[in-house]
């Protein structure tokens, strides 16, 4: 039970020596600073342990307006969570013109995950399956970090670029690749963990500023090339893609090109009527298998509809 008695001070009922009391606590000068959620209702506070001390966590809710700018009018923050970068982002209008980009990464995070994640495999092939408590704690709090880094960078650069949107791949449909075993293994199940991760988080902070989220069909966005000119071969690291033209392009770069590319096909297609539509597909036929759309495809229906 809790009772807010003043700015500074509450109570709580706590048993101490065999009796429910209420006893005072004072709050700090931080805890008095909630970050711009003054005018916020505040809800119950929660009791949590850490270690062999108690806090109070105190929540504030409100309801916040998100934007309904028109999709001819939005500017979108394209996000694609690759393998060796933890985000590439792209800023895009209407037109398909990209306006901004960025890189985000964590490496020396990155690297002592992989470090503890082979000590940890080595320990449970020697061991058989342990629990191992202490390494544990050490990967979540480096996935903890990577996600709240990448979420933060992630938010502050669509706000710079004033983005109405930002957009992701839905991961739902993610599968396990065959021959991963050992620390392979867990490093891909940490990676689509902390995909996820990132994705909740940006949500949360992007609703909060007014922005949007949407979440596009994540196949064969890294693997068409965003000029249209097809399939792309990957190198050993992943991290670059050389086009059937010879062309040698940043992986993930191109693929936040074709999910940003995707959205406002998704977008212009809900907003005119089916039967112009066909008639636009005529024009350009890879609008009519979504898994086949590239910037290029967005480009030529941007021409389309312009004649």
């Amino acid at each position: 039970m809790f009772k807010k008695t003043s700015h500074t001070t509450a109570k709580i009922k706590v048993f101490h020596q065999n009796d429910w009391i209420w006893k005072e606590i004072h709050f700090k000068p931080q805890d008095e600073y909630k970050r711009g959620v003054w005018n916020w209702k505040e809800n119950n506070p929660k009791l949590v342990q850490v270690g062999k001390k108690f806090f109070l966590h105190v929540s504030y809710e409100s309801q916040v307006k998100l934007n309904h700018t028109n999709i001819q009018n939005q500017r979108i923050c394209a996000v694609d969570l690759g393998i060796n970068q933890s985000a590439v982002c792209s800023v895009m209008d209407a037109k398909g013109t990209v306006l901004a980009r960025t890189f985000i990464n964590q490496p020396i995070e990155k690297d002592q995950l992989y470090t503890i994640t082979n000590k940890l495999r080595k320990a449970q092939s020697i061991s058989g399956r342990i629990t191992a408590p202490n390494f544990w704690r050490r990967i979540n709090g480096l996935q903890k970090q990577i996600v709240n880094d990448t979420s933060h960078e992630i938010v502050t650069f669509a706000k710079e670029h004033r983005c109405d949107v930002i957009v992701f791949e839905y991961l739902d449909q993610m599968k396990m690749p065959k021959g991963f075993w050992g620390a392979k293994k867990l490093r891909f199940k940490l990676r689509y963990w902390r995909k996820k991760g990132i994705q909740n988080k940006v949500e949360e902070m992007a609703h909060y500023l007014g922005m949007r989220i949407s979440r596009i069909n994540a196949r064969n966005t890294s693997v068409l090339a965003f000029d249209g000119s097809g399939k792309v071969q990957r190198n050993a690291k992943k991290d670059l893609a050389t086009f059937t033209t010879g062309k040698v392009y940043h992986a993930d770069l191109q693929a936040s090109y074709n999910i940003g590319a995707r959205y406002f096909i998704r977008g212009m297609q809900k907003s005119i009527s089916e039967k112009k539509w066909l008639a636009l597909q005529a024009k350009v036929p890879e609008l009519s298998k979504r898994t086949e759309q590239t910037l290029s495809s967005f480009i030529s229906l941007n021409q389309a509809l312009e004649t």
